[in-house]
């Protein structure tokens, strides 16, 4: 017995002495992929049930950064994903979310510019497989940036997809110059903020606003003399409102963000039988001969019907611009649910006018591509992954990220977050994205820093 007790003091003295060298073998044994490391992830699958799994986490390629993500911001992009609507790029199971931010753990072989402990931020692309709500995630080094020291985590995280679509509809699709006027159409006060204060650098740029939110909730309020009205499509005609503000000529660009939700399959058609008055999709003539014109001296009694279900709304506004709900038979009211018809956008652009849209499955009839034609308008594309799936223009896509880090760090826009949540209360935040968004991101505080 005495041997024993002996024994064993001996293998604990030898234990203490030894402690650190047992330590640094454990460090390099995990840093070289011998030892399994584990981590949380959000995973949905093909139900789109939601749930947080215990798994490895996994080893970076030759050319991959593995970060350990602090944030994560959820986008619109994210209800998109969750409706299936990227079948061609997604595969399930996924982990989602695609705005992150984090700090280096470990380098692939060919990865330079990088070290261990550098904070950096990234846009993940769609076919990554692995999203940012995840302890760990790997990113192709050439798709991450480093995070200026002065800004928080979560405000990095905020602002990378809506910073890229404005930052890509301003100079590269709209080519917006000085002089120019423009109108931007979005529900998500998110985006009209950083829309709104990035054109304020712009020299001689004056702003018509086109959205559902109260200003205040866009920081809208105290913008300066760039952002010349604010109009509510619910109450007021946007048409009316523009060619107000701009002498009857229409504006150099719209930047139409209202598809970015998701909320309808078909946001931006009209219906091409009449019948469906009820559905209060047109508020006056004028919305009406838009998207069906008639023959002069011709009268339809179904339209006149419509009409006259509606007279009291035009005779306390003359309301011939209001938009249309996505929601069938038009009894929701909500912002998600409203939308600025196509008819009404065309007829807002100057000559020369470029509309900018996010839809993507917008439909043009034979009157509409005349009215484009006659303005010498055209129509463009907005789909900031384009800059991840294709590697052609990879250095301008950089670039912009880092003149939106530079931009944040010197103020000049600030996101809107609207709520914080941990890991494993994200399952909620998913379901309720769509809700939750028209009053700000939402940020997924993963690790501490």
């Amino acid at each position: 017995e005495e041997w024993r007790q002996s024994r064993g003091d001996v293998c604990r003295q030898s234990f203490a002495a030894n402690k650190g060298s047992f330590r640094r073998i454990g460090a390099s044994l995990k840093e070289s992929g011998s030892v399994c490391i584990r981590m949380r992830a959000v995973v949905v699958d093909s139900q789109n049930v939601k749930y947080v799994k215990d798994m490895k986490v996994p080893t970076p390629e030759f050319d991959e950064l593995q970060i350990r993500v602090v944030a994560c911001a959820l986008d619109e992009l994210d209800i998109k994903v969750q409706k299936g609507e990227f079948s061609s790029l997604v595969s399930y199971p996924l982990t989602p979310g695609y705005q992150i931010s984090g700090t280096v753990q470990q380098m692939g072989s060919a990865v330079r510019g990088f070290s261990k402990g550098d904070q950096v931020v990234a846009i993940l692309p769609l076919d990554n497989g692995r999203g940012g709500l995840a302890e760990f995630v790997n990113v192709k080094h050439i798709n991450a940036i480093k995070k200026p020291n002065n800004v928080s985590f979560s405000d990095a995280a905020a602002c990378l997809l809506d910073g890229l679509r404005v930052y890509h509809t301003l100079h590269y699709l709209a080519h917006v110059k000085p002089g120019h006027f423009i109108t931007i159409i979005s529900h998500s006060p998110a985006l009209n903020r950083i829309c709104v204060e990035l054109v304020r650098g712009m020299k001689d740029v004056r702003v018509i606003v086109v959205a559902t939110t109260p200003p205040e909730l866009n920081g809208l309020e105290g913008q300066g003399s760039h952002v010349v009205r604010v109009v509510d499509p619910r109450c007021e005609s946007v048409v009316s409102c523009i060619m107000e503000e701009t002498g009857g000529l229409g504006v150099d660009a719209v930047l139409d963000f209202q598809d970015l939700r998701g909320t309808s399959d078909k946001p931006h058609t009209q219906p091409t039988n009449l019948e469906n008055h009820n559905n209060h999709d047109f508020k006056s003539n004028d919305d009406m001969d838009s998207v069906n014109p008639k023959p002069a001296g011709k009268h339809d009694n179904t339209l006149a019907d419509g009409l006259s279900d509606r007279k009291d709304v035009d005779a306390i506004g003359e309301v011939d611009g209001l938009g249309t709900h996505a929601a069938e038979g038009g009894e929701s009211s909500s912002l998600e649910d409203f939308f600025v018809p196509k008819a009404l956008i065309i007829r807002c652009l100057a000559v020369h006018g470029k509309w900018c849209t996010t839809s993507q499955t917008l439909q043009l009839q034979a009157h509409e591509s005349m009215q484009l034609a006659m303005r010498s308008a055209s129509v463009c594309f907005l789909f900031e992954q384009a800059w991840l799936l294709s590697p052609r223009h990879h250095g301008k896509y950089l670039h912009i990220l880092e003149d939106l880090m530079a931009s944040l760090k010197k103020g000049v826009f600030r996101p809107v977050i609207a709520k914080t949540v941990k890991l494993d209360e994200v399952r909620g935040s998913l379901r309720l994205l769509k809700s939750t968004s028209k009053s700000g991101k939402v940020v997924v505080c993963v690790a501490d820093r």
